[in-house]
């Protein structure tokens, strides 16, 4: 009776391909979050435009608070990288 077993190397390319996926997972989200960033600073310049020119008020705390929601979820995106950066790394 013959038993079917797995050699190492199917096991090695296995682990090479996720690694691999993970490795352009962790890029997209670094890539995101930059994005994320360049956006944050953008609307914080904008808001300071809005003030020098006496602009409405509500333009400009709906701006801030949009910027908050940015900085929430930046926040929330860099703990994800960092838990992937760790699986990968160990």
């Amino acid at each position: 009776m013959q038993t079917r077993h797995r050699s190492r190397r199917p096991l090695a390319c296995e682990a090479g391909r996720s690694g691999q996926r993970l490795f352009d997972a962790l890029t997209d989200l670094n890539a995101y979050a930059l994005t994320l960033d360049i956006e944050c600073h953008r609307i914080e310049d904008r808001a300071l435009e809005l003030a020098d020119v006496d602009s409405s008020g509500s333009e400009i705390l709906g701006l801030l608070r949009e910027r908050r929601e940015l900085a929430e979820e930046l926040i929330a995106l860099r703990g994800v990288i960092s838990a992937l950066e760790h699986t990968l790394l160990h």
